[in-house]
């Protein structure tokens, strides 16, 4: 790699495979962000069958690494319902399970409390200044 740094694409996609919020992060110098953002929303959307495919052999909430496509690696996590499911893309070769699992908890509890805004229409895309900051700074804490 010969940018040091790393790029991140996180969205929450909902009940109808539908993206409710996304998010681009990249540490690489100069802030260069994935080469093509349809290509992330395409790799996260491709990988929901892989996610699918994993909850029928495990009950857990973190599915860990789904699915890879190039140098990109897609983690998976499903709220308690399964309605709604948490993918991350990235590019770090060799990243901490802890922290993309402390991650995704921690993503996972600032939606409960956004979902239960009764302003906030159940399933529809999240725009909310303030979501997304909130969501940026945990993206910052837990990852390199």
């Amino acid at each position: 790699m010969s940018n040091s740094g790393y790029n991140y694409f996180f969205v929450i996609v909902g009940k109808s495979d539908n993206p409710l919020f996304e998010l681009e992060h990249s540490t690489k110098s100069g802030n260069q962000l994935m080469d093509n953002k349809y290509l992330s929303q395409f790799i996260a959307h491709a990988s929901l069958d892989l996610v699918d495919e994993h909850l029928s052999t495990s009950n857990l909430m973190y599915l860990k690494n789904v699915d890879k496509f190039n140098d990109n690696f897609v983690q998976a996590f499903v709220g308690a319902s399964t309605l709604v499911r948490f993918l991350l893309l990235h590019d770090v070769n060799k990243i901490d399970e802890n922290a993309v699992k402390q991650f995704f908890f921690d993503i996972y509890e600032l939606y409960c409390k956004f979902e239960l805004n009764p302003l906030y229409e159940h399933h529809t895309p999240i725009k909310s200044a303030v979501f997304e900051k909130k969501a940026l700074a945990l993206l910052k804490k837990h990852l390199p």
